[in-house]
């Protein structure tokens, strides 16, 4: 089971020992096909949540949107955590490795 505050590798971790439980198929184009509808998801979610904050009074609805949109971005963050499973890939790495790039990188206007 996953930890109270995971870590990237925690996340990496839970999911192979999840995909073995409940026995996901770990085939790369599939699994890249169910993340991009997740992200669509997120999208419809985004837009929800966005009219909901324009919504003066309905504190429920912006409530409501939000959990939405956690729940979506939960499935494309697990999606992501698997696809770097599949491809043997230390997503925390990655990200710190990228994250060091982009602090040095100049960004064009």
């Amino acid at each position: 089971m996953l930890k109270d505050h995971p870590t990237l590798r925690d996340c990496q971790e839970f999911h192979r020992w999840l995909d073995l439980e409940k026995g996901f198929s770990s085939d790369l184009p599939l699994n890249m096909m169910l993340l991009m509808e997740e992200v669509g998801e997120v999208a419809k979610e985004v837009r929800r949540f966005d009219h909901a904050q324009n919504d003066l009074g309905l504190e429920d609805k912006l409530v409501t949107a939000r959990d939405h949109l956690e729940e979506e971005l939960a499935d494309c963050l697990a999606y992501i955590v698997k696809l770097a499973n599949y491809t043997d890939i230390d997503l925390e790495q990655a990200y710190l490795k990228k994250m060091h790039y982009n602090v040095h990188r100049v960004w064009n206007d």
